[in-house]
C-alpha cells in the first residue's frame, strides 16, 4: 500500500474528528467569499448604472487642474464638426428651508438628451423654480407649487432665495444619487442663483460619429483654443466615475477582510489544535511506519496530502456557502435600500472563489505543518511505547516560549507607542504581534493560570475537582491548546466592549464640552408660559431661563448694539458640563471669541454698557459664551435694566429621552416666540452615540463568526483530548471512579480552562480595547478608562457556560466506554 493509499484511508477512518476543523475553515472562507462577491456585485451594479448614464454620449469635457469649465466653452463645443448635441452640467450644494425643516441638497441641471423620468409636474422652466428627487420630497414634506427658502452653503444669511417646487423626479438607480443623496434640480441659472456655483462641471457630448472620432474632433479644436480641459470619451469617463466611486467600495472590502483575516486566525488555531492532538494519538502508528522502512519524509508528505485534501474539500465548500451567502444578503440588503442603491447585478468574480479557496488551503497547511514536522521527530522505539500518545509532541520548545516572550515585549511596546503617539498603525500592530506572542508562551500562562484559578474555583468538588486541575496542567500543550479557542473569542468580544463604552464616554465628554447645554432656545422674549410649555415637554427634565436686554457697548469711541444676559448658577444645574460654561464675575463682562472679533475688544479692555435703565463700566472677557449674548452677573443686569426679559431658555434633557422627538417639539412651541431660535448639543451628541452603538453591532456582528470559531475549536479540542486520554480515563474509571464523578472532572477541567480563557483574555481584551481608543482619538479629545462591568460580566458567564456546555459530548462519550475495553493495548 502507498502512502497515498495510508493518507486516504487515514481520512476515511477520522473523517468525523475533521468536521470541527472543517467548519472553522468553512466558516472563515465563506466570510472571506462572501466579502469579495459582495463588494464585487457592489461595483457591477455601480458600472452598469454609469454606463448606463452615459451611454447617450459619445464624449465628455472635464475641467482641467484650474477650476470649472468656463461657461461660454459649452457654446464653442457645440459649434465644433462632428457634435450634434451638448449636455453641459452645473451643480452645486444648499440647504433647504421650509416645509419639515431643513435639509441638505445637491443642487443640479437636468440632462435634456437623458432626463430623469418626472412622477409629478413638471421640469424647472425659470431660475426660481425646482424640481425634487422623491427622497428630498418626502423628507422635506414639500408638494409641487408650494415654496421653499433655499441657502447656498457658500454664503450667510444673505444668499437664501426663495423657490418655488415645479416638480418632483424619479432618481432611483442613478448611482449619483445612491444611498439617498438629495437631488434638487435646477435650470442652469437656477443653480448659480441657488447655490452661487458657476462654470460647467462637465459637458457631455453628443457626436455624429463614434467615440474614438468624436474625441479627436473635440480635443483637436480645444487644443487649438487653449482651453484648460480635459477630453475623454463617455466610456473612459464612466470608467473614471466608478474608479472614484470604487474608492469607498475599497474601504469597505479592506473592513471586512481584516474581520475575515480574523476569522481565518481563529480557524487556524483551531486546525493546529486538531492535528497536533490527532498526530499525537496516531504516534504509534506514525512509528510503525517508521519502523518498516518508511522515511521522516515520506510521513510528512503523507501527513501533508491528508491536510491538503481536508484543506481544499472544505475551502471550496465554504466558498460555495459564502457565495450562496452573498446572493441572499444582496437581494435582502437592496430589496431594504429600495431606491437608493443602482439597480442589482450580482456578479461572482474569479478572484471571489480563487481567491478564497487559496486562503484556506494556505491557513490549513500552514496551520498543518509544525504538528506534522513535530510529530516526524518522535524515534520509533520511543513512540512505540504503549503510553507514547499521551506524551509525544506535547511540549513546546523553548524557541517557542522565548520567540513568544519577545513578541509580547515587542508588541506591547508597539502597543504603548501607539496610544501615545498617537498613531492607530503602530498600536494595531503592536496589537497583533503581542497577541501572537501570548498565543506562543501559552504553554507557559494557560498551566500557571489554571493552578492560580484552581485553587479557589476547584477546592470545593474534591477530588474530582483536584484531578481536574492536575489534568489540566499536566499536559501544558494540551491545556494550551484548548484555552487558547477561547482565548481569541473573549479577546476580540472584550477589546469591541470596552472599546465602544470608553469611547461612548470620551465623545460624550467632548461633545458636552463643545454643547454645553441640550436645547438652547432663544428669541426677544421667552414668556413664562412659553417656558412652562417647554418644561412639559416629554423628554424634558429640567430648564433655566436667561434674562437679558438690549443695550449699546461703548469701547472706546466705537459703539456695538448687543444683547446682555445675566447668568446666575441655576444654568449650573442644567447644562451637562458646568465646568466649561463662561464665568462671570461682578465688574466683568464675558464675551464669545466671536462677538469680540466683531466689537474689536480683548481681554483688559474697558467696556461702558448703556442700558434702559443706567450705565455700568465693565472690564472684558474674552473666552467661551454665547455668541448672541454677552454675559454678565444677575445683579450687574439689575444695574442697566430694572426689568429685563427672559431671553433664553436653556433646556436638559432626560438621559435616553427621543431626542429627535423632543427637539421637534420644542421647536414647534418656538415658533410662537418673536424671532425663536432653536439650538444646543442633543441633536449632535445622539448622533454620535447612534453612529457608535451602529459601529459596535457591526463590529460584533463580525466578530460572531470568529466567536462561534473559537466556541466550536473549544469543543472539538476537548473531544480530541478525551479520546486521546482513553487509556487514562478507563483506569480511573477502575480505580473506582463512577461515570458521574469522570463526567464531573472533565466538566471541572473544562470550565478551568474556560475560566482562564476570560481572565487572560479579559485582560487582554481590556488592555487592546483601552489602548485601541487612545491610539485612535487620543490626538483629538480626552480619553479615560469606562469599563462596562456588566458587559464584562456577561461576556465571563457566556464564555464559561460555552466551555460547559463543549464538555458535555465529549464527557458522555468518556463515560460510555469500559475500562477493560480501554484498557486493552493494541
Amino acid at each position: 500500500m502507498t502512502m497515498l493509499s495510508l493518507s486516504l484511508a487515514s481520512l476515511r477512518h477520522q473523517s468525523r474528528q475533521y468536521l470541527a476543523p472543517g467548519l472553522a475553515v468553512v466558516l472563515g472562507v465563506a466570510f472571506v467569499a462572501a466579502t469579495l462577491a459582495l463588494t464585487g456585485t457592489l461595483s457591477s451594479s455601480v458600472r452598469a448604472a454609469v454606463a448606463g448614464q452615459y451611454a447617450p454620449y459619445s464624449g465628455v469635457v472635464v475641467p482641467g487642474p484650474d477650476g470649472p469649465i468656463p461657461e461660454d466653452l459649452a457654446a464653442q463645443v457645440a459649434g465644433i464638426d462632428g457634435v450634434e448635441a451638448v449636455d453641459p452640467v452645473r451643480s452645486g450644494s444648499a440647504m433647504l428651508r421650509g416645509g419639515g425643516g431643513e435639509s441638505f441638497a445637491m443642487v443640479t441641471t437636468e440632462s435634456e438628451i437623458s432626463p430623469h423620468p418626472l412622477v409629478q409636474g413638471r421640469m424647472p422652466g425659470s431660475a426660481s423654480e425646482i424640481a425634487l428627487s422623491e427622497t428630498v420630497a418626502a423628507g422635506s414634506q414639500l408638494d409641487v407649487g408650494e415654496s421653499v427658502r433655499v441657502a447656498a452653503l457658500s454664503g450667510g444669511e444673505d444668499s437664501t432665495t426663495r423657490a418655488t417646487v415645479a416638480g418632483i423626479v424619479d432618481v432611483a438607480g442613478d448611482p449619483r444619487y445612491a444611498g439617498g443623496t438629495p437631488a434638487v434640480f435646477a435650470t442652469a441659472s437656477g443653480v448659480t442663483e441657488l447655490t452661487g456655483a458657476t462654470g460647467w462641471e462637465e459637458i457631455d457630448v453628443v457626436g455624429s460619429g463614434d467615440e474614438e472620432a468624436t474625441t479627436a474632433a473635440l480635443r483637436s479644436a480645444l487644443e487649438a483654443e487653449g482651453a484648460d480641459v480635459t477630453v475623454r470619451t463617455a466610456t473612459a469617463q464612466a470608467d473614471e466615475q466608478v474608479r472614484q466611486f470604487s474608492g469607498g467600495t475599497n474601504f469597505i472590502s479592506i473592513f471586512l477582510l481584516a474581520f475575515a483575516a480574523i476569522a481565518l486566525f481563529v480557524s487556524a488555531i483551531v486546525i493546529a489544535n486538531t492535528f497536533s492532538i490527532l498526530l499525537a494519538r496516531r504516534a504509534r502508528e506514525t512509528a510503525l511506519l517508521r519502523a518498516v522502512g518508511s522515511t521522516r519524509g515520506q510521513v510528512i508528505r503523507s501527513a501533508l496530502v491528508e491536510s491538503l485534501v481536508v484543506a481544499v474539500l472544505f475551502a471550496v465548500t465554504g466558498v460555495l456557502v459564502g457565495i450562496a451567502a452573498a446572493w441572499c444578503l444582496a437581494r435582502i440588503g437592496w430589496a431594504l435600500a429600495g431606491d437608493t442603491l443602482p439597480d442589482l447585478v450580482f456578479t461572482v468574480a474569479p478572484r471571489a472563489v480563487l481567491v478564497p479557496v487559496v486562503a484556506g488551503v494556505v491557513v490549513v497547511l500552514v496551520a498543518a505543518l509544525r504538528p506534522v514536522v513535530r510529530s516526524s521527530r518522535v524515534a520509533p522505539l520511543e513512540a512505540l511505547r504503549p503510553d507514547a500518545a499521551l506524551t509525544a509532541g506535547s511540549r513546546a520548545g523553548r524557541w517557542r516560549i522565548v520567540v513568544g516572550a519577545l513578541l509580547v515585549l515587542g508588541g506591547s511596546g508597539a502597543l504603548v507607542a501607539g496610544a501615545a503617539l498617537p498613531s492607530v498603525l503602530v498600536g494595531v500592530a503592536g496589537g497583533l504581534v503581542s497577541f501572537t506572542g501570548v498565543i506562543l508562551v501559552g504553554t507557559v500562562l494557560v498551566p500557571w493560570a489554571v493552578r492560580g484559578v484552581g485553587l479557589v474555583a476547584a477546592r470545593p468538588f474534591g477530588p474530582a475537582g483536584r484531578l481536574a486541575v492536575d489534568n489540566a496542567v499536566r499536559n501544558p500543550a494540551r491545556a494550551a491548546a484548548t484555552a487558547s479557542a477561547l482565548l481569541v473569542g473573549v479577546t476580540l468580544v472584550t477589546m469591541t466592549a470596552v472599546g465602544a463604552a470608553t469611547a461612548r464616554a470620551a465623545v460624550t465628554d467632548f461633545i458636552n464640552g463643545q454643547y454645553p447645554v441640550d436645547v438652547l432656545v432663544e428669541g426677544m422674549d421667552v414668556t413664562d408660559s412659553s417656558a412652562a410649555a417647554i418644561g412639559r415637554v416629554d423628554g424634558v427634565v429640567d430648564t433655566a431661563a436667561l434674562t437679558g436686554t438690549t443695550a449699546t457697548a461703548l469701547v472706546g469711541d466705537t459703539s456695538t448694539e448687543t444683547m446682555v444676559a445675566g447668568l446666575s448658577q441655576d444654568v449650573d444645574d442644567v447644562v451637562r458640563a458646568p465646568d466649561v460654561m463662561p464665568t462671570v464675575s461682578e465688574g466683568s463682562v464675558t464675551i464669545s471669541e466671536g462677538a469680540a472679533g466683531v466689537a474689536d475688544i480683548s481681554s483688559g479692555d474697558r467696556v461702558v454698557i448703556q442700558g434702559p435703565d443706567g450705565r455700568v463700566a465693565l472690564t472684558a472677557r474674552v473666552e467661551g459664551g454665547f455668541e448672541t449674548a454677552w454675559l454678565v452677573s444677575p445683579a450687574t443686569l439689575g444695574e442697566i435694566d430694572r426689568g429685563p426679559a427672559d431671553r433664553a431658555l436653556l433646556v436638559r434633557l432626560e438621559d435616553g429621552a427621543d431626542v429627535q422627538a423632543t427637539v421637534d417639539e420644542v421647536k414647534a412651541l418656538a415658533a410662537g416666540i418673536e424671532q425663536g431660535r432653536v439650538s444646543g448639543g442633543a441633536p449632535v451628541r445622539a448622533a454620535n452615540m447612534q453612529a457608535l452603538d451602529t459601529a459596535l453591532v457591526v463590529v460584533l456582528a463580525l466578530l460572531a463568526i470568529s466567536v462561534i470559531i473559537s466556541v466550536v475549536g473549544i469543543a472539538n479540542t476537548l473531544s480530541l483530548s478525551v479520546i486521546e486520554r482513553t487509556r487514562e480515563s478507563a483506569l480511573m474509571r477502575a480505580l473506582g471512579m463512577t461515570r458521574g464523578q469522570l463526567r464531573g472532572m472533565l466538566g471541572i477541567e473544562s470550565v478551568l480552562l474556560a475560566l482562564v480563557g476570560v481572565v487572560l483574555g479579559g485582560a487582554l481584551g481590556i488592555g487592546y480595547g483601552l489602548a485601541g481608543v487612545q491610539a485612535l482619538f487620543g490626538e483629538q479629545i480626552a480619553v479615560s478608562a469606562t469599563l462596562p462591568w456588566g458587559q464584562l460580566a456577561a461576556i465571563a458567564a457566556v464564555a464559561v457556560v460555552a466551555g460547559l456546555l463543549a464538555s458535555v459530548l465529549p464527557a458522555r462519550r468518556a463515560a460510555r466506554v469500559s475500562p477493560a475495553q480501554a484498557l486493552a493495548v493494541e
